[in-house]
């Protein structure tokens, strides 16, 4: 008796256990929340012009969406806000005007206007995106509680904002540094970039799962207008303004929950 009872009570656990499974793979949409770490650098095109200035710590935040192909493969997407930035150095001589507002002025923009003149050294850019992740994910069955994936695709952003802070001298030599200067207009509004990564998820309850994701954000468009609006060679002629390319990096740790 007592052993009919041992095998019955197994098969019930067994069967619960194999009807949740298959609920999860049934399951052709998830959708989730999700926060990430990022390690942020430039890549300047013209080596010659420009330096790296090392990495950044940046950060994003957004949600999730994924929708099944198969029992291997869904498309990964989602809305996320992107704090990107990057650091590069000024190997060339350049220099930009400044109004008494802190306000970047062209050329153009400065007769009959109150303005300073600055040699610019280097530029650290903080700047906003959002961003529409478009990926495949190909993943694992379950192992015991974690199923583990790899991923590649696309990062499609849209600049909202952006903002420098910028080491300097003045026209007489001595040093200025100026902070949060709006820099949106000298910046490209969309930035393209391969993603690339792989992660776990562990399986809480049911399909709700937590996302342990490590990334890759391979940068190939240029974040900077071509031709900068506000930075140029030399200050007192109508020489032309600087011309300029580099691509943003990153390296982002994701956790986040789907359900």
């Amino acid at each position: 008796m007592k052993k009919a009872l041992f095998i019955l009570l197994s098969l019930l656990i067994g069967g619960k256990y194999a009807f949740a499974q298959d609920e999860n793979e049934l399951k052709n949409f998830r959708f989730g929340l999700r926060t990430g770490g990022m390690l942020c650098w430039y890549k300047p095109d013209d080596k010659k012009k420009f330096e790296s200035g090392g990495v950044t710590a940046k950060g994003s935040y957004g949600l999730m969406m994924e929708f099944r192909l198969n029992k291997v493969a869904v498309i990964a997407t989602g809305l996320q806000v992107d704090y990107d930035g990057g650091k590069l150095n000024m190997l060339d001589t350049n220099y930009y005007f400044l109004s008494k507002d802190d306000e970047f002025l062209s050329k153009e923009d400065t007769a009959g206007v109150p303005y300073d003149s600055y040699q610019l050294l280097s530029r650290q850019y903080n700047t906003t995106y959002i961003t529409i992740p478009f990926t495949m994910k190909l993943k694992t069955q379950e192992i015991g509680y974690f199923t583990y994936y790899g991923q590649f695709g696309l990062n499609n952003s849209i600049r909202l904002k952006s903002r420098v802070n910028d080491q300097d001298k003045t026209m007489s030599g001595g040093s200025a540094d100026q902070t949060e200067l709006e820099n949106t207009n000298d910046m490209n509004m969309f930035r393209f970039a391969l993603n690339i990564g792989g992660g776990m998820e562990w399986n809480l309850s049911g399909s709700t799962s937590l996302v342990f994701g490590l990334n890759w954000y391979n940068g190939f468009s240029n974040v900077l207008k071509k031709e900068s609006r506000y930075v140029f060679r030399t200050p007192f002629n109508d020489n032309e303004y600087v011309t300029q390319k580099a691509t943003s990096n990153a390296v982002c740790l994701t956790i986040g929950v789907l359900f």
